[in-house]
This record gives structure tokens, sequence and C-alpha cells, in this order.
């Protein structure tokens, strides 16, 4: 299921059943149970590809002057909340 997403005016798309899946499970548990927030960068190449990391980084950037560490748990965020496993 692809969903287009919003963070703080950059919206992108997500196919959803990616998180469905044991590369972003065990990057997800690197993130949530491990502290390990770096992990939030392989997760978005996995799930929205390095094109659409590029766009983010060129979004937050003329935004703000850098992808910011906020800007890119509020992407992870925003992914997280709206993945249902029931679709």
């Amino acid at each position: 299921t692809v969903k287009e997403l919003e963070v703080d005016g950059l919206k992108f798309k997500v196919d959803m059943d990616l998180l469905d899946d044991i590369e972003a499970f065990e990057l997800i548990d690197r993130i949530e149970n491990k502290g390990q927030i770096a992990a939030i960068v392989p997760l978005l190449k996995y799930m929205v590809g390095e094109k659409g990391v590029e766009e983010m980084k060129a979004h937050f950037k003329k935004k703000y002057g850098k992808f910011r560490v906020s800007k890119l748990m509020a992407v992870y965020e925003v992914i997280v909340a709206n993945f249902d496993p029931k679709d």
C-alpha cells in the first residue's frame, strides 16, 4: 500500500508494505530497542529510495540550511505512525 505522507511541507510516497519486511524490522529494532537513531537513514533509503532521501535533504536544506536530525526523526515517526499491518 503506497501512502503519501507529509512532514513540514515535504510530501513523499512510501510503500508501507516495506515496513512489514525483515530488512525494515532489523533497522526498526536498532532504532527502537537499541537507540541507534542513525539507523533511520538506511531505513529511509530502503523505504523511499536514494532519490527520495536526496529530495528530503534538498527540501530541508533549502528550508533550514541543513537536514536536521529532528526532521529525520519526524519523517521516521510519520512513517511508523501511518503503518497499519491490516492494510
